[in-house]
């Protein structure tokens, strides 16, 4: 079970991270308003308020009243290097994604190749799809992508992240002629 306040934590923490860089992405732009922020962020505006009050107390903002409708916010250099710090955690964790998923994908054309499949067909759009060519290039297994299920002999489907199995209750069958992205990337 997931502990709901770490969520909110790591939400709060999110929103924090944005506010902070659409505030110093706007700084040469025009004053950014509170409620640009929230939409920009996808918040409240009374949840960008909130936020907004707690990064000013931790010193990585200043907000400066214009005028009696205008306010202007703008990164301290504290908060600069904030948006360092968790953009440097951000790309650590991106990276070490990254790895995971290539390696997760790098077994299943092992897999793949040991069953003698001889190429891999990609059915849709993937994210990953620079990757499978990569690797399919490196193990000397033909790599195509397609929109359609048809299929050469020795060829294993992989569908796209984005192409789910059909639901049981529709009536059609699952397709058994091919392999999930999703599965293999979230490790079923």
């Amino acid at each position: 079970m997931y502990n709901v306040h770490r969520l909110n934590t790591l939400d709060t923490a999110d929103h924090e991270y944005a506010l902070l860089e659409s505030i110093y992405r706007h700084k040469e732009t025009r004053p950014v308003r509170q409620r640009d922020l929230a939409r920009i962020v996808g918040i409240s505006l009374g949840m960008t308020n909130v936020i907004l009050r707690k990064l000013a107390q931790k010193g990585w903002v200043i907000v400066r009243r214009i005028n009696s409708r205008n306010i202007q916010y703008a990164v301290t250099p504290a908060g600069i290097d904030e948006i360092g710090r968790r953009s440097y955690k951000f790309f650590k964790k991106t990276i070490r994604n990254v790895v995971y998923y290539k390696d997760a994908l790098e077994r299943f054309l092992l897999s793949a190749k040991t069953k003698n499949f001889r190429a891999i067909v990609l059915v849709g759009k993937s994210d990953f799809d620079f990757v499978l060519a990569f690797l399919c290039q490196k193990h000397k297994l033909e790599f195509t992508q397609s929109e359609t299920s048809a299929c050469a002999e020795g060829a294993l489907l992989a569908y796209a992240e984005d192409i789910e199995d059909s639901p049981p209750e529709s009536g059609e069958p699952a397709r058994p002629d091919g392999v999930y992205l999703h599965d293999i990337l979230i490790g079923l």
